[in-house]
């Protein structure tokens, strides 16, 4: 399914749930890779009816490590905790690379709204010249107005 919307496979994480479900053939399948999951694997295990989040993490422990075929999978691609630091990497570099094109745009507005700003007249002496500018004001912004509702 992925393979429909990310061809290459970069921008794909592949989540294994309920590793303990179906671990024979597990480790072939994250280890080989034949898709071409580009972020690689996570096998974790669900918690299970009411159990609490800490009997979730002994269990999942227990199970990563004492099960026959489960053990052998690289504790790098076990559990929530790793499930985690690997969506926060994933989004740091999202931001990283883009922040210089929000930054660019942050401050194209601003250049534009400095140059509006400094169009106006500094210093109003007298009424009329604040109605005037006013009407001024008043007018751009039917202009803006309109050309957003067209």
């Amino acid at each position: 399914m992925s393979q429909k919307v990310d061809k290459t496979g970069e921008r794909t994480l592949a989540i294994v749930t309920k590793a303990d479900k179906t671990p024979k053939g597990l480790l072939e399948k994250v280890i080989a890779d034949e898709v071409n999951i580009g972020l690689g694997y996570v096998c974790v295990r669900n918690r299970i009816g009411k159990e609490s989040y800490e009997e979730a993490r002994k269990n999942k422990a227990r199970l990563f490590s004492a099960h026959l075929l489960l053990s052998k999978i690289d504790k790098s691609m076990v559990g929530i905790p790793v499930l985690a630091q690997k969506l926060v990497s994933i989004q740091a570099k999202i931001i990283l690379k883009s922040l210089p094109e929000i930054e660019r745009k942050i401050n194209d507005k601003l250049a534009t709204n400095l140059a509006e700003l400094n169009r106006l007249p500094q210093h109003l002496s007298s009424m009329a010249e604040a109605l005037i500018t006013f009407m001024h004001i008043l007018s751009s912004f039917k202009d803006s107005l309109k050309k957003i509702l067209l």
